[in-house]
């Protein structure tokens, strides 16, 4: 178990500002810039369900493999470019939280397999979890289906389908990775997903939904980003990227500050080996909320450290005042390229965002590396037995759930300070479990460039189980707590939260205990699945005013995986700070 003295002192030495500020002048990446112009209208709800009498073969939503991306990017590079410091790393060994019972101010069962299956007559796994709240409405999206409720929790739109709602042919279009965002001073509402091909048009892209007035049931604006890099349609020529092996942007991320929204991806060849790493794409959210053709910037080939950077999540804000004349938006992302441990984290930031309103916008990005605590690649999850009638009926033994890889999950400012969480590999010295490492971070930028300081880092774990997929929500004035999933060989998969500050973790609550294990093709041999079932993806957590929404895969139980394919639910509730 790691050391509460050694600790506190660490501790100590944060929390009274004695640790250094790491500091950069130097911009990154390359800059290319297009236009984005609105494709059509949405209408949320416009779109009745089909009379579906059976449900098509179960859909695996694609995930390139970034550990193995990761790891590529830094094979050929000198070994004098490595850092030898990472190999005396050791996993950490955080003392584990305590688990309690406290209810929620709102909890409800959001969006399930039998919503997607419903909608879209198929089922996809995992879910991905897209959340966002504000003027007394709820939105939850997953992969292929979404959904508005009140702040009460009541379902005002029937669950509809993603791709009828973006206007996009299910037979050449599959979209997945959803992301929602409320802007409170403008009271809009965003949502994206992403394509990685149309089989007609050869084209990748993200699509981008803006709504139209403070009404989410109401109608949105749809835009359009390519992401096929292969030169053509404004787009870079991104290494690797052509129109006979074009690219696409996988793991999408959604964040803004006042003046914008911008998007990031991980750039992967569709049927390459290729990967280019992190993407940022940003664009005036004035214009986009008027429905204008505006100008999209993009920011590709940035080298970080040893390798290239992945993952730079970009960070939503719970409270806009003040930020109007900042014209900075931040970024965090995680640095372990060669899939073990690391611990080091990166700061970014986008600064004039100001000019993304202007016909050519004129930003600039740059970053610095901060010392961190230990994490490292997660593992797979063990599952409490239980009944698993798909696994049964296909004489397979119960599967494993998959904790992911450390990547950076969703990333909040607020007061100040950057929130961000993984998930990580935990040892509690009889066992290795996976449980999830947070920071805050202070970053402040200026005329001699960026500068950030870790203010604050701990860890959230469970006795014999494992907690994966945070999803940090954080309030104004600094108020913070994260969802994810507790499961493990005494836990089905359940929905949780803990209270955050920048030194400790709270208690666990269990707000949504699971009724039994994980039953999901994806990690059966039958449908090519090695033992290890995909899951959740990410889980969110987002701001209204005093209180926090957050949204987490779990397992409900009464959903018959062998006429489904898979039983998963999602539960979403809210906490009131008071």
């Amino acid at each position: 178990m790691q050391n509460p003295a050694v600790r506190s002192i660490a501790l100590w030495l944060l929390a009274a500002g004695c640790l250094p500020y790491a500091a950069s002048q130097s911009t990154v990446g390359t800059v290319t810039l297009t236009q984005a112009a609105p494709r059509g209208v949405a209408i949320m709800g416009s779109n009745p369900h089909p009379s579906y009498t059976s449900i098509a073969s179960p859909v695996e939503k694609p995930d390139y493999d970034l550990v193995r991306a990761r790891r590529l990017s830094i094979a050929n590079l000198p070994a004098s470019t490595q850092v030898p410091a990472l190999s005396a790393l050791s996993a950490p060994a955080p003392w584990p939280n305590p688990i309690v019972s406290h209810a929620p101010a709102v909890a409800f069962a959001g969006l399930s397999t039998v919503d997607n299956a419903t909608a879209n007559g198929n089922v996809v796994t995992p879910p991905d979890q897209g959340l966002c709240a504000g003027h007394g409405y709820v939105m939850e999206a997953i992969n292929s289906t979404l959904a508005v409720y009140s702040e009460k929790g009541a379902q005002l739109t029937t669950p509809e389908s993603v791709n009828a709602f973006f206007g996009a042919d299910p037979t050449t279009t599959f979209l997945s990775d959803p992301r929602c965002y409320y802007d409170a001073p403008t009271q809009r509402w965003f949502l994206s997903m992403t394509n990685v091909l149309n089989f007609v048009t050869g084209r990748s892209n993200l699509v981008l939904a803006v709504s139209q007035t403070s009404d989410p049931t109401g109608a949105y604006s749809i835009y359009s980003i390519d992401t096929t890099d292969d030169g053509l349609d404004g787009t870079p020529a991104n290494s690797g990227c052509t129109t006979a092996s074009p690219c696409f942007g996988d793991q999408p991320t959604l964040g803004a500050d006042f003046n914008g929204v911008y998007l990031t991806t991980n750039e992967f060849g569709v049927f390459s080996g290729t990967f280019n790493g992190a993407q940022v794409y940003a664009l005036s959210k004035t214009l986009l909320e008027s429905g204008a053709t505006l100008a999209l910037v993009h920011i590709g080939n940035l080298p970080l450290a040893e390798g290239i950077a992945y993952s730079i999540q970009p960070a939503s804000s719970p409270d806009l005042r003040g930020n109007e004349d900042s014209g900075v938006e931040y970024f965090l992302s995680a640095l372990d390229f060669t899939g073990t441990l690391d611990n080091r984290v990166a700061v970014w930031a986008l600064n004039n965002t100001r000019s993304l309103a202007q016909p050519t916008p004129t930003v600039s990005l740059m970053n610095v590396i901060l010392t961190s605590e230990v994490y490292g690649q997660p593992a797979p999850v063990v599952q409490k037995p239980g009944p698993f009638p798909l696994g049964q009926s296909l004489g397979e033994p119960e599967e494993m759930i998959d904790a992911g890889d450390d990547r950076m999950q969703n990333v909040v400012f607020a007061n100040g300070q950057l929130w961000g969480g993984l998930n990580t590999i935990v040892s509690n010295g009889k066992s290795i479990n996976s449980g999830i490492a947070y920071f805050v971070v202070i970053p402040e930028i200026s005329d001699n460039g960026l500068r950030a300081r870790v203010l604050g880092q701990s860890y959230i774990s469970v006795a014999g189980n494992s907690a994966i997929y945070p999803g940090i929500g954080v309030t104004s004035d600094g108020t913070a707590a994260a969802a994810f999933t507790v499961a493990g060989p005494t836990t089905f998969p359940s929905a949780a939260y803990a209270s955050l500050n920048p030194f400790r973790a709270g208690p666990i609550n269990i707000v949504a205990a699971g009724a039994a294990p994980q039953d999901d093709f994806s990690g059966y041999k039958a449908f090519g699945g090695g033992g290890v079932a995909r899951w959740g993806d990410y889980s969110w957590g987002v701001a209204d005013d005093n209180s926090l929404w957050f949204a987490t895969e779990y397992i409900p139980g009464g959903i018959n995986s062998v006429d489904f394919f898979t039983d998963f639910g999602t539960y979403v509730y809210n906490v009131i700070h008071d």
